[in-house]
């Protein structure tokens, strides 16, 4: 079956083209050839999520979306997010986007781009370790918990980098990251039923054809969304990170802030995706994701942002955790806290 319009977890999901949606009376409302197949009302949603060509949003919809403070995402084909709609927020004061600026020049931003690699590379460790604790195949668990322990040294390695800015730091920060990251995708394909073909990491514009990556590449569009929608909220400039350099073409900050959520979001869900594929090319169609299976993927991710942990002292969803997370930030910044903690898995 294929799911045209469904609410997953207060994501309104727009999965097929043709597709009217509108308001009547107050409610967001869904159309299919002028007849209703859809109505909720915009308390009982956070995001629209749109993942197909052709559909028609009226502009009031639009007005009652950003009254009721819902963003509206469109992503492409490959899952990235190339639009986003939101209320009209707060846009942060001008001395925590000052400070933010001038942190990338001190020893502030220094310590921030190597927080954010230690915590990705944490991360990975933890994600090959737990693997290895819970296999049967002594031998197999035994590799992991070694590979688990190589980049462990890795993360210590990055803390250990020495500058005075993010500048100074970021060559070889990201050299180390690439390092444990060659070492975390060899113990991630032993993760994987042995039917699946995975190549090796292939990124988006790599154009990779196997059905594990274009799953990777879809969901960290959809956690780049999540993680940008929190960093416009904190009043952070999006495009100004640390660990990544500032571009035009990508918001560094949200880079930078994603690679603590890889792994205990994207690569988990995709795991477990994975783990349950009954036949793995019958999901993709050329170098994309079949509509129904995109679905799918949402709906997992979904699930797994709802997930209860606890961090930082505190018991919450994980997609709360991934809001906090530029407030945080800020904080430090601003020097209203000693330090930041990066989210991880240990």
């Amino acid at each position: 079956m294929v799911f045209a319009c469904v609410r997953v977890l207060k994501r309104l999901v727009i999965n097929e083209p043709g597709l009217f949606i509108g308001v009547k009376r107050g409610m967001v409302t869904v159309k299919r050839r002028g007849e209703k197949i859809l109505e909720v009302s915009p308390s009982n949603i956070s995001q629209v999520v749109v993942l197909t060509r052709g559909a028609i949003f009226s502009s009031a919809l639009i007005r009652l979306l950003a009254r009721h403070k819902v963003d509206l995402v469109v992503y492409s084909g490959l899952g990235y997010p190339i639009a986003k709609l939101s209320s009209s927020r707060s846009s942060g004061s001008i001395k925590l986007r000052r400070a933010q600026y001038r942190a990338q020049d001190t020893s502030t931003g220094a310590y921030l781009a190597k927080r954010f690699a230690w915590a990705k590379v944490v991360n990975q460790k933890s994600i090959l370790r737990e693997a290895g604790r819970n296999r049967s195949d002594m031998e197999l668990s035994k590799r992991l918990i070694e590979m688990s322990k190589a980049i462990s040294n890795i993360a210590v390695m990055i803390s250990s980098v020495e500058g005075s800015s993010a500048n100074s730091v970021r060559s070889e920060v990201m050299r180390l990251e690439a390092e444990a990251a060659e070492i975390y995708w060899q113990g991630f394909r032993l993760l994987l039923p042995e039917n699946l073909d995975f190549p090796g990491r292939r990124k988006r514009f790599e154009s990779p054809e196997d059905p594990v990556n274009i799953m990777l590449n879809f969901c960290y569009g959809l956690l780049a969304s999540e993680v940008w929608l929190a960093v416009d909220a904190s009043g952070l400039d999006s495009f100004s990170g640390f660990l990544h350099a500032d571009s035009p073409r990508r918001p560094a900050l949200v880079m930078d802030i994603m690679e603590e959520f890889r792994q205990p979001v994207v690569d988990r869900v995709v795991l477990r995706l994975a783990s349950s594929l009954k036949s793995p090319k019958l999901i993709i169609e050329g170098r994309r994701l079949k509509r129904e299976f995109r679905f799918q993927i949402v709906k997992a991710f979904s699930e797994r942002l709802a997930e209860i942990l606890t961090f930082h002292g505190r018991t919450l969803p994980l997609s709360s955790h991934i809001f906090l997370q530029p407030k945080r930030i800020a904080d430090f910044i601003l020097e209203r806290s000693p330090s930041y903690t990066p989210f991880t898995l240990r």
